[in-house]
């Protein structure tokens, strides 16, 4: 089988082209350049970015299926319209390109955020609605969802992870750095609150899985475990020889302040960021679309769904910060 994978340099991208290959599968990977680890990967490799039609055609033709990865990761400083020509018009291009040349079966990567987290308390699986409004990310992943789910004829999967962590996280991710900060010892405080956790390699073996056993027109939330950032502290401590104490923001305090942050302009807020972020890595993440999430992440998420069709498997969390650090 011969499977096309765009962001094939992301973490899940790359972590997916592993599992392929490991079942024998050929690939096509589409990239803007080179990086040195993608030399780890068996492929046939397809310059260019996701509004080069004539690109999309070639990197499309031969495969039978296409997993879709590559996305614009926003966390509130990027323009709308930036966000929504990655994410939205360039999964409407590859899309066409996928019916032009006869696509068996296209895999979207969606996210959590894709769906309405509102009424948090309640369990949230498939059913949920979609959003109609916030973040740029989570409309453009919503769009697309939608998009990609309404799309006639070619067999159609979503795949809505949670935050995802392990090894092969070059870049590295939002959580990962987090992480490899926090073990640096070089990270002071963070926010009272948690994010659901899936490893990386358990979402990209649902992913594989989802090839033959998804079933078309489906969506499957593809989940771990609610983890607190004091559970992850305390797992990445017992891997350190000397431990550093983390300061907790309460809950309570950050929704009293968050609103402050609503004062200052997107400029100006984007430029403390990226100061807080040279002295304490992971940090230039925390915007207040990002810390909405952290304190307000469903605790209730089923993944019974994928757990049925596609045979996911929980791994614990240590072997997933152990992997996230030495990975």
């Amino acid at each position: 089988m011969r499977i096309g994978v765009t962001g094939s340099s992301g973490l899940v991208g790359f972590n997916f082209c592993k599992e392929a290959l490991k079942n024998n599968d050929s690939l096509n990977i589409l990239i803007r350049k080179d990086t040195n680890y993608l030399k780890q990967i068996d492929a046939k490799i397809f310059y260019g970015d996701l509004n080069d039609k004539e690109v999309l055609d070639k990197f499309c033709e031969g495969c039978d299926v296409i997993v879709h990865s590559a996305a614009m990761i926003s966390i509130g400083f990027d323009s709308y319209k930036e966000v929504y020509e990655v994410n939205y018009l360039g999964t409407k291009n590859l899309l066409d390109s996928c019916l032009k040349m006869k696509i068996k079966k296209f895999i979207y990567i969606s996210s959590i955020n894709a769906y309405n987290k509102k009424p948090i308390k309640d369990r949230l699986d498939e059913t949920r609605e979609l959003v109609k409004s916030g973040s740029s990310y989570d409309m453009t992943k919503a769009m697309g969802q939608e998009l990609v789910m309404s799309t006639d004829g070619i067999d159609k999967v979503s795949i809505n992870p949670t935050s995802i962590l392990g090894k092969n996280d070059f870049k590295p991710s939002r959580l990962g750095k987090v992480v490899k900060t926090l073990f640096a010892s070089k990270l002071p405080f963070l926010v009272d609150g948690g994010l659901d956790v899936i490893d990386v390699e358990d979402l990209s073996k649902a992913i594989y899985s989802s090839i033959k056993n998804g079933r078309d027109g489906e969506a499957y939330i593809i989940s771990g475990k609610w983890r607190s950032f004091k559970e992850i502290n305390d797992t990445v401590q017992k891997n350190k020889d000397k431990k550093s104490f983390i300061f907790f923001f309460p809950k309570l305090f950050i929704e009293m302040n968050l609103p402050l942050l609503s004062l200052f302009p997107k400029s100006l807020l984007k430029r403390m960021a990226d100061f807080n972020g040279k002295f304490f890595p992971g940090l230039e993440n925390l915007t207040r679309e990002s810390i909405e999430n952290i304190i307000n992440f469903p605790k209730n998420i089923d993944n019974s769904k994928a757990k049925k069709d596609l045979g996911l498997k929980i791994s614990p969390l240590d072997k997933t910060i152990k992997d996230s650090i030495y990975g």
